[in-house]
């Protein structure tokens, strides 16, 4: 039984695999569209109440935190006014003069103080009135828009007298009938003494606007309480009618437990406090508001999951015909194609993905043939090469054996100089001329400017010396061939083409501590000018190709750019400096190689 079931399983895995890819489409995008449009409006209507219900509370959290920054600000500009005042070294001077002494307030410091309130009051259209209050003397100066007194206290201060001593003082909120009193009180610096009190009448129309832009719905109520938990300031909704005892005991829960919102007795509260406690906002919220906004989510939903799935069904159906033709077309052409016969379709008139797909084949099949072609072409030339390399070894040996005759018939005519000239001529001929290795030992590339510097010796009558330091160990590096000949003859060019007396070249190797070739050729010649010195280090720079177009040094462009090629990065090459009338180092750093198949591999790279 076990076994029938298990053949039936392979059955089925076969069929599905057989099946064409227009109904494997099908099949894919009905289980991917279908299925999770049904699952998801099951689990839409069993999720959805909770997800709105956590919606709708973030929107009043971020509301409530919007308030209690708003609110902030608010208080922040009150306390800037306050300091303003305060800051004032004239206005500070006056005002402890009068409140620190039993004199009566003179003309001047009077218009001092009543200047600086006015300038508050002017400048602050929510202002009433300021009232500055001496402790010393009982009495208050009045500031108000039509003008200023001084006048007894009288019991003017008896809602501060009941203020608790162990709240802060330094700016306290309170409320009457028409107005919101803010309050700071003045102390001395010296000793931290209170002398006086400033109250600031405002008008409420300002904090009505805000608490009237922060609600989100009608059904919300916002409470504004002082750091006495006295009202300030409120915005009813629905829950006007909610009792001072639920206020309290919602707000002293929310601060015991130091969190920020609260679910109870259906209300969802939300808690805030502005400028530490010296303001706490609470704002409420019924449970029905939230319940009666999700009816019609709930019921968009349903709908829109029932239209989803027909048109998922729908379109599955569609989808699968028209994305599987062009790939079953596409497939086909791949089958029979013949890349001798194939020279490429009209551009593709799709510009989806199919159409990409397709052009990206048509591009794929050219390119193989140019591929092809390219690969042929290189072969041809190859062999071509080849034979004129053959052809023109001819020339190299009639050379070789010209100089021979010329150098026997010197010794036959007892001229040793000329034949040692012409030895070194055919020495260098030979290995100038022999393509056979891209890269030589260091030793072979020092003996033949041995040669090369001995017939420049005879040319400048003896005057040319040729110094060697070489360290032994480096002598066994390869390195690209003909690359110290180039140098050499950049010295005798521009070094000691009009220098007076010897001639010194000195040529030193050693390694670097990076385990590098280093190897430096130095003259003791005209040198260079500051000037040209930055034009020639500007044209190694460069690309060889521009440098070449320059015909400036081109010699020491090709050893420039052979040294990186063989090195394979970008700090190999060559570097000069030069002191006019001095001396011209050229200096080479070069990838020390030191075997034969390392050459060979790094020959084949480039």
């Amino acid at each position: 039984m076990i076994q029938l079931q298990g053949k039936k399983g392979e059955a089925t895995v076969n069929w599905f695999k057989n099946l064409p890819i227009r109904k494997k489409l099908l099949y894919y995008m009905l289980f991917f569209t279908v299925i999770p449009i049904v699952l998801v409006t099951v689990v839409a209507l069993a999720v959805s109440y909770h997800e709105a219900r956590d919606q709708l509370i973030y929107y009043h959290r971020m509301s409530s935190g919007w308030l209690q920054d708003r609110l902030n600000l608010e208080m922040q500009e009150s306390m800037k006014q306050i300091y303003g005042f305060e800051a004032d070294k004239e206005v500070r001077e006056k005002l402890l003069s009068w409140c620190g002494s039993d004199k009566e307030i003179t003309y001047a410091d009077s218009w001092v103080l009543i200047t600086a309130l006015n300038t508050m009051i002017s400048m602050d259209s929510s202002l009433n009135t300021i009232e500055l209050f001496n402790y010393r003397q009982e009495k208050v100066l009045v500031a108000k828009r039509s003008g200023a007194t001084v006048e007894q206290t009288g019991d003017r201060l008896a809602f501060w007298k009941e203020h608790d001593e162990a709240l802060q003082s330094n700016l306290v909120y309170f409320r009457t009938e028409k107005e919101i009193l803010e309050v700071h009180q003045i102390h001395r610096f010296e000793d931290n003494e209170p002398v006086g009190l400033m109250v600031m009448h405002i008008r409420p129309y300002a904090l009505e606007t805000i608490l009237s832009e922060i609600k989100t719905v009608p059904e919300e109520t916002i409470l504004v309480l002082n750091d006495e938990n006295t009202l300030i300031e409120a915005d009813y909704g629905e829950a006007a009618g909610i009792d001072e005892e639920t206020v309290e005991f919602v707000r002293k829960n929310l601060v015991e437990s130091e969190q920020k919102e609260l679910y109870f007795d259906e209300w969802f509260w939300f808690y805030r406090p502005v400028g530490r406690g010296k303001l706490q906002v609470l704002v409420a919220v019924p449970k029905k508001n939230i319940s009666e906004s999700l009816y019609p989510t709930l019921i968009t939903g349903m709908l829109i999951a029932g239209i989803a799935s027909l048109a998922g069904i729908l379109c599955s159906v569609g989808y699968s015909a028209v994305i599987s033709k062009p790939i079953q077309k596409l497939s086909r052409e791949m089958q029979n194609l013949k890349l001798d016969d194939y020279s490429g379709r009209q551009s593709s008139q799709r510009k989806d993905e199919i159409g990409v797909l397709q052009e990206s084949f048509d591009r794929m099949i050219l390119r193989n043939q140019e591929l092809i072609e390219q690969e042929y072409q290189s072969k041809i030339a190859k062999r071509s090469a080849q034979l004129r390399a053959l052809q023109a070894q001819i020339n190299p040996h009639f050379m070789y054996n010209t100089l021979q005759v010329i150098g026997g018939m010197a010794l036959g005519h007892d001229a040793p100089e000329i034949y040692r000239i012409t030895l070194a001529l055919c020495d260098i001929m030979r290995y100038s001329l022999n393509f056979s290795k891209e890269l030589v030992r260091l030793e072979e590339e020092t003996e033949y400017l041995k040669s090369y510097i001995m017939i420049q010796k005879e040319r400048f009558g003896g005057r040319i010396q040729l110094n060697l330091e070489l360290e032994e160990s480096t002598l066994e590096c390869y390195v690209p061939k003909l690359i110290l000949q180039p140098l050499a003859e950049n010295s005798f060019e521009y070094g000691f083409s009009n220098k007076t007396g010897d001639c010194v070249l000195t040529v030193k190797s050693r390694y670097t501590p990076e385990g590098d070739l280093e190897i430096d050729v130095t003259d003791n010649g005209a040198g260079f000018t500051p000037e040209r010195l930055g034009e020639i280090q500007e044209q190694l720079r460069r690309d060889t190709e521009t440098s070449l177009k320059r015909n400036a040094h081109i010699g020491l462009c090709n050893v420039h750019t052979r040294i990186r090629l063989q090195g394979g990065q970008e700090k190999y090459g060559l570097t000069i400096s030069s002191r006019q009338y001095q001396e011209t180092t050229i200096t080479i750093l070069a990838k020390a190689v030191k075997e034969q198949g390392e050459t060979d591999v790094q020959s084949s790279n480039n």
